[in-house]
């Protein structure tokens, strides 16, 4: 278990952290005794990255702040989670014995506050013994209760010496860990479903094997937002190549960012760095281009050039309206291969082949 380092991730809200011990236990035909993680769900996400299964399982041993206790005496991998609490407590009455009181570990531990703590849970014993003890295990010892923390087993001249060093139960916590070495990693995906501004990530470490079902949503990073909702909304599409983005240690601040630019079944549209463009796969486009811009919905288009003015095309018929609709300039022309239609009201001009006019009054010069 300690051997090959692996990748991959595991989603899910109601993900319980027995779940993932129980896969990573299958592949190593492992066993296991489980006193802590009592059916408690993970934090959305875990990434195993870059770690051998024994490292990533005592990453999630601490977040119960207690360890891994292998399980030596018998044949096949075995381990236990933690302690099992009100078990059989030896006692240990050795003379050959000193006493330490750790400040740095007890300044350090109290920084990080995610339990009580006082300078007394770090006053440890180092004793000497010739008894075979596991680790986790209770002992008397001085008149307290205490747990081994730490086992050191030497054979000198034929005879074995066991050193343990004994905590009380709150000074045997070991501290949350961290794999550090996902900060700033970027891990390669694809998008499986879109909502709002949150996406669902198939990942390239777990083969893309995730499936929606499978998966949590995050959030799509843009390139600006503002709490009042304007900014720039842009969501990527079902299928398109992502990044999962971890800015920290802490796997369930992760985002997805920016789609990746693949091989386009269009290249010409991805030659020319002079020319911007935003498409959907709609049909719907607006290309910027050195000298016009160009506003594209499936048959309709609107183009601004600088050197040509304003078009607009479509296959369908175009209406203006408004409470006021100017025209001017020094020469307008309207053309019509049907015919061309002026009304107000009662008043019409009509022109098809020949001119009709028609209203309760008409004036010409």
């Amino acid at each position: 278990m300690d051997l090959e380092k692996k990748s991959r991730s595991f989603q899910g809200e109601y993900l319980i952290y027995a779940e993932i011990f129980n896969d990573i236990n299958k592949i190593h035909n492992a066993q296991m005794i489980d006193y802590v993680t009592n059916s408690k769900t993970i934090d959305n996400m875990i990434v195993q990255y870059n770690e051998t299964d024994w490292e990533f399982l005592k990453r999630l041993a601490s977040h119960f702040n207690t360890v891994l206790i292998p399980e030596c005496r018998l044949d096949g991998t075995k381990y236990y989670i933690g302690d099992d609490g009100p078990s059989t407590v030896y006692e240990l009455d050795e003379f050959n014995y000193s006493v330490n009181k750790g400040i740095k570990e007890y300044k350090l531990k109290s920084r990080e506050g995610s339990y009580e703590l006082n300078d007394m849970n770090f006053v440890s014993y180092e004793v000497v013994t010739n008894r075979i003890l596991n680790s986790l295990t209770s002992v008397a010892f001085k008149g307290r209760k205490l747990l081994i923390c730490k086992s050191e087993f030497t054979l000198v001249k034929g005879l074995l010496f066991n050193k343990y060093i004994l905590k009380d139960k709150d000074g045997a916590k070991v501290k949350k860990l961290f794999n550090e070495n996902i900060s700033g990693v970027s891990l390669e995906g694809y998008i499986l479903d879109v909502t709002k501004d949150l996406v669902k990530v198939s990942l390239k470490i777990d083969a893309y094997s995730n499936t929606k079902e499978t998966t949590i949503w995050l959030p799509y990073s843009t390139v600006f937002s503002s709490p009042d909702g304007t900014g720039w909304y842009c969501m990527p599409e079902i299928g398109d190549a992502i990044r999962l983005y971890f800015p920290d240690n802490i796997e369930s601040n992760a985002y997805a960012i920016s789609s990746v630019n693949l091989q386009s079944s269009n290249s010409s549209k991805r030659n020319d760095p002079s020319i911007k463009s935003i498409g959907t796969k709609y049909g719907k486009e607006i290309i910027m281009r050195p000298g016009a811009i160009d506003v594209i919905s499936g048959n309709n288009s609107m183009c601004l050039s600088d050197n040509g003015g304003i078009s607009i095309n479509s296959n369908k018929s175009i209406s203006m309206s408004g409470s006021s609709v100017n025209i001017s300039g020094g020469y307008v022309s309207i053309s019509g291969g049907g015919g061309v239609t002026i009304s107000q009201n009662g008043a019409k001009l009509k022109i098809k082949d020949d001119i009709v006019m028609s209203g309760g009054k008409i004036n010409t010069q």
